[in-house]
């Protein structure tokens, strides 16, 4: 059985396959060495061991910000995987991340499969898929819960276009649990399919997917005004409004868009920072859509409509690194660009296949090409170019840093550089450097080349007050770590 299904789909197993290690090392690469940071994986680790000990988590890695995780970004996600952390430790929620994308793939091989009934060009839209930019840019940047969320999208659209609704109902809440502002996009991926019922006059379908827009958006506001300020030590006020260039909050946001639609386009083009170095940032994204087939979505204008929100929350953003094509801030663009794309390709009576192809190797290239440089800022290339020998390596010795990170105990409270955290962060009490809080042992990377929060000379500065303190001792020191414990009195 098992040998006619490889026989089957013998290259649909080897694109996974090929992919899966891929992204393999990539994600695991970096953890491994030292490249992944407290936030935001060591907060999601830290919310696992609390969960799978049966307890609410205190968000020790975001104290003093927040005394809930679920205050800052309301996922459920680390709380339905958090029993796996027995199993895979502290690679857990990138297995899971790193699971999800393959998963996604499947979910646009289907999709494609059942609008097309063409099992080549369901292939090739799995291999686009897999070759566009947001996902390597998303993997080279710790977990984050809409990556995974974002891979339940194709299986939605495909269960949704089969009518199985029970299924897709299921995969449609998994989506809105996934962060609160998923949930905002759930309710535009159901008024584009409205769009189409509207233009097809499917009258029934369209009352349906109007009252599941509504449900989404009802959730979107209930999470964003009860539950997250009820968890919240903020004063009820939600930290991840960053659209000060449309107004201070998010009903003033969307007065101002009905009231100056001219200026609101402007904004979705222009650098709104004042600062010129910002430059080409949101350009760049633009061409990144259409390289990888985003052209596609002018086509259909319901895939258009889904992606209203996401283009919307990245372009009118406060953070300029939000505006452009690093880390996971346009993962959400690639299902809907493949999707668009190949029910584009499944409409051409000739030649399918051969374009499929020739736009498989442009989005191939363009993703190369973003990876070896990008005017996006804060573009870390070791952790994206997985066939660069640097990528691999580290200019320190990773596996002794592992054996001394294991000789802590867990007993102790310790305040650790965020290359550190998310190894240390199974433990009760956990801090991110350079905020102690009661810890009573500090754990610095000194061989990391980003000292962030610091620079180089107030970072070693730091080291030196901490050395020349009677309150500190040296537990371990190396060429690469120094971990000191606070003296018992």
């Amino acid at each position: 059985m098992i040998k006619r299904f490889l026989l089957k789909y013998k290259w649909l197993v080897l694109v996974f396959v090929f992919f899966g290690g891929l992204f393999a090392s990539i994600s695991f690469v970096n953890h491994y060495n030292f490249r992944t940071y407290g936030w935001d994986l060591g907060i999601n680790q830290n919310a696992i061991f609390d969960y799978a000990h049966f307890r609410w988590n205190d968000c020790m890695i975001m104290q003093p910000s927040f005394d809930n995780v679920l205050a800052d970004h309301f996922s459920l996600y680390p709380l339905l995987i958090s029993p796996f952390y027995w199993l895979f430790g502290s690679f857990t929620m990138l297995v899971f991340q790193w699971a999800a994308i393959l998963f996604g793939g499947l979910g646009v091989y289907r999709f494609v499969s059942f609008i097309s009934s063409n099992k080549k060009l369901a292939t090739f839209a799995v291999v686009h898929f897999f070759c566009i930019w947001g996902i390597y840019s998303a993997l080279s940047f710790d977990y984050h819960d809409n990556v995974v969320g974002a891979m339940f999208v194709p299986w939605f659209l495909y269960y949704y276009k089969k009518k199985e609704l029970r299924k897709a109902l299921f995969v449609f809440v998994l989506l809105l649990i996934s962060k609160e502002n998923m949930a905002l996009w759930g309710g535009f991926i159901v008024l584009g399919i409205s769009l189409r019922h509207l233009l097809n006059k499917e009258w029934k379908e369209l009352q349906f997917s109007l009252l599941l827009s509504l449900g989404a958006f009802f959730y979107f506001i209930f999470i964003l005004k009860l539950v997250i300020p009820a968890l919240s030590n903020t004063d009820g006020v939600y930290l991840h409004h960053s659209f000060n260039a449309l107004g201070g909050n998010f009903g003033e946001v969307i007065v101002n868009i009905i009231k100056h639609p001219i200026r609101a386009i402007e904004l979705l083009f222009e650098n709104h920072s004042g600062d010129s170095f910002f430059d080409g940032i949101k350009s760049e994204t633009y061409l990144a859509m259409i390289l990888a087939g985003g052209w596609a979505l002018f086509f259909y204008p319901e895939y258009l409509i889904m992606l209203i929100p996401i283009v919307a929350q990245k372009m009118y953003n406060d953070l300029p690194i939000r505006w452009g094509i690093s880390d996971h801030y346009s993962i959400e663009f690639a299902p809907i660009i493949v999707i668009a794309l190949y029910t584009f390709f499944n409409e051409l009576k000739n030649k399918k296949i051969k374009l499929a192809g020739m736009m498989i190797a442009i989005c191939a290239v363009s993703t190369f090409k973003f990876m070896e440089n990008r005017t996006s800022e804060y573009y870390k290339k070791e952790n994206t170019k997985f066939y660069s020998p640097d990528h691999w390596k580290r200019k320190f010795d990773v596996k002794s840093v592992h054996q001394i990170l294991n000789t802590i105990p867990d007993s102790l409270r310790v305040s650790a550089q965020s290359q550190l955290a998310p190894h240390l962060a199974f433990r009760d009490y956990i801090y991110h450097y350079p905020y102690k809080g009661d810890a009573n042992c500090i754990a610095l990377l000194t061989a990391e080349e980003n000292k962030y929060p610091f620079n180089e000379e107030t970072y070693q500065a730091e080291i030196d007050r901490l050395l020349n303190n009677d309150e500190w001792t040296i537990f371990a020191k190396t060429s690469a770590v120094l971990i000191l414990v606070k003296k018992s009195k």
